[in-house]
């Protein structure tokens, strides 16, 4: 068979997106082939390429150093590490790239405190997000893992501080999402678009903001995001898909992670606080 070009290959995967759209890709350099930007769609895509698609650069902190953020471990065993992301710091990114990472720091904690384990990156957080990320040690945790998320058998729980009130209160907005040339993502009409379901509940109203617990049920990009701007609430200091913010942060953390021990088969829940920059919208009282 032969091998794709590279706007083909793009189209395999984002089956949504229409050739144009994949062109504008490439062109505004959102696209590497084994980590180097990639311009010609009519590159020939060899089995052992690695194509990555990257979020639209933003502006970032001249200092790079990875010792930027500590690793705040939240469990750890032979099989499975969590670790609580704070806002500001990449899960991840292509080769070569100069910004600190969580998974960078991860790999140098593990490349000294267990050197034979093998690192697996299961899923992300937003870089302006925070909260709890799992990381696979050995390729059957990894299998494990991937399967439960593949599956949407995990539990992942957030909080938000949105503007506004959603009406109703309570309920689950399902719809699909495409991710438009700028990286931003939207909901279409486009039924080979991902489907994305998203479970909300308020559970408090400070004066025009109110706090919610958002359960997912699929992980797309921006889906908390993108589902919340659209019903009418965008999270305070999302800018991208909310109005401008004096927040330093967007005020999303996720929480409560649940799922079944890749060894064990024992279900395990992780929890945490969100950090001290929600206090103001988390405190009891008006």
């Amino acid at each position: 068979m032969q091998n794709p070009t590279l706007i083909d290959f793009l189209a395999r995967r984002f089956p949504a997106s229409t050739r144009t759209t994949l062109r504008q890709m490439l062109k505004s350099g959102r696209v590497r082939v084994n980590g180097s930007r990639a311009l010609d769609a009519k590159r020939t895509i060899e089995p052992r390429d690695n194509v990555q698609v990257i979020d639209r650069p933003r502006e970032v902190a001249p200092d790079t150093s990875r010792q930027q953020h500590s690793l705040a471990i939240v469990y750890e065993d032979a099989d499975v590490l969590v670790v609580n992301k704070p806002a500001g710091l990449l899960t991840s990114t292509v080769p070569r790239e100069p910004r600190p990472t969580l998974l960078a720091q991860v790999r140098d904690y593990l490349k000294a405190s267990d050197p034979k384990a093998r690192l697996g990156l299961i899923h992300r957080l937003d870089r302006d997000a925070t909260g709890l990320l799992i990381f696979s040690k050995n390729d059957a945790a990894y299998t494990s893992l991937k399967h439960q998320f593949y599956h949407h058998s995990v539990t992942r729980e957030y909080l938000a501080v949105v503007h506004g009130a959603p009406n109703p209160p309570a309920g689950r907005i399902e719809n699909r999402l495409t991710e438009h040339p700028d990286g931003t993502v939207h909901a279409t009409r486009n039924i080979k678009a991902q489907r994305a379901v998203t479970d909300y509940q308020t559970i408090a109203r400070r004066g025009k903001r109110s706090v919610l617990k958002v359960t997912l049920h699929t992980g797309r990009k921006h889906q908390i995001r993108a589902h919340l701007s659209g019903r009418g609430v965008p999270i305070v200091g999302d800018t991208v898909y909310g109005p401008e913010s004096a927040e330093a942060h967007i005020l999303l953390a996720a929480v409560r992670l649940t799922i079944e021990h890749p060894q064990t088969g024992k279900q395990m829940t992780f929890e945490i606080q969100p950090p001290a920059y929600f206090d103001r919208d988390l405190r009891p009282g008006e």
